[in-house]
């Protein structure tokens, strides 16, 4: 039986692997059954915002890393939006989207698959056949390639931030206001929220700061519209240094690069977090760790840490405004 599973995973994979940039290029052509500009509200998620009616004076939406499934939170990640919320009570945050398809449908959803990313979920959570379930980090993380391929980006970019869009209107956005707008990504939830950031900023007319929890990100020119990227990482957590090392734009000879002006502008803030793994036990949303015996659990000292930087986003807008 784990033979034949191995098999059609491997299948599965493969098949992901080769239609990658087929969801994307599918929207962008209008595959769905979506316009360009007014998406169909039927094709969507129901968007929940954290914390029930605020005045706003900040708009965060999260992207989630490579093993998001859908809209619902792993029980960490729903820990850190909580505290969150709980910090900033003039902040809206907005947790459930699903930063790994341009048109915001999950793997357990309506997908020719479905049926093969529910078995790997159900591994995942059960902690079962780890090998398997990991499949669902790898077809997700296919899609984080798509996003930061120039032949593929842009399209990519432009449908997330479709999603985005109307995520924050449903939760109360009004155009025009000049309400500041942060994504706040972990892993490669980052990449997606960067090539997505030019066209947010063209929709909005915003302030827009990506705040990056161990973000693996390439050089985009949506880079270029951000007033900061925050880039919140471990020393100890290699994966971020994946990005570095895979992306030409990263590297220092590179000095025209988008990454680079925004380096040599200052509007890159490097923020380091103490021993903490990329993911799993130790992880930045572990609340059951102390990172070299601090006093509050990873969890915790990730959110305080965010919620600084948050703040002070709050507190920059409000002063320029």
């Amino acid at each position: 039986m784990i033979t034949l599973l191995v098999l059609v995973a491997l299948a599965a994979l493969t098949l992901s692997l080769l239609l990658s940039p087929v969801e994307a290029l599918g929207w962008w052509a209008g595959w769905y059954g979506e316009g360009l500009e007014h998406p169909h509200e039927a094709s969507h998620a129901t968007y929940r915002k954290i914390g029930g009616e605020k005045e706003p004076r900040q708009f965060v939406v999260y992207l989630d890393g490579i093993a998001k499934v859908g809209a619902e939170n792993y029980d960490d990640v729903q820990g850190l939006l909580d505290q969150l919320n709980e910090a900033l009570p003039r902040a809206v945050i907005l947790g459930d989207l699903m930063p790994y398809s341009v048109r915001n449908v999950g793997l357990l959803d309506e997908r020719p698959l479905a049926r093969f990313w529910r078995r790997m979920f159900e591994y995942k959570l059960a902690g079962k056949h780890s090998l398997l379930a990991f499949s669902i980090n790898i077809r997700n993380l296919f899609q984080v390639l798509v996003a930061a391929d120039q032949r593929y980006g842009s399209v990519y970019g432009r449908g997330e931030a479709q999603v985005m869009l109307t995520s924050l209107l449903r939760a109360g956005y009004v155009l025009g206001s000049g309400v500041p707008i942060t994504i706040l990504g972990y892993s490669g939830g980052v990449q997606i929220g960067i090539v997505a950031a030019r066209f947010l900023k063209r929709a909005l007319d915003a302030p827009l700061t990506v705040v990056s929890l161990a973000g693996v990100m390439a050089s985009d020119a949506g880079l270029d519209v951000l007033d900061r990227l925050y880039d919140l990482a471990s020393p100890t957590d290699r994966v971020p240094l994946y990005g570095r090392v895979l992306f030409p734009g990263r590297w220092r000879i590179a000095r025209g690069s988008h990454w680079n002006r925004l380096r040599r502008d200052g509007r890159l803030v490097n923020v380091a977090l103490g021993p903490m793994r990329h993911n799993g036990p130790g992880s930045y949303l572990d609340d059951e760790a102390f990172a070299n015996g601090a006093d509050v659990n990873n969890q915790t000292a990730t959110a305080t840490a965010i919620i600084a930087l948050l703040r002070e986003i709050e507190g920059r807008s409000a002063g320029e405004r």
